[in-house]
């Protein structure tokens, strides 16, 4: 994968994070256990990604 490559999946990945939060915020009672959960997983995922580029 070239480093090109790398930066749109890595700029997808942040695209469907973002996508999940703004889900949140308009879901039903039902969903947000799920939603909070991707939310969580991708703050952690977030900050393993600004540990390696420092």
């Amino acid at each position: 994968m070239s480093a090109e490559e790398a930066e749109a999946e890595t700029r997808q990945q942040f695209a469907v994070r973002a996508n999940s939060i703004l889900a949140f915020i308009e879901c039903d009672e039902e969903q947000r256990p799920k939603l909070r959960e991707a939310i969580i997983e991708a703050m952690l995922w977030a900050q393993t990604q600004s540990k390696l580029t420092s």
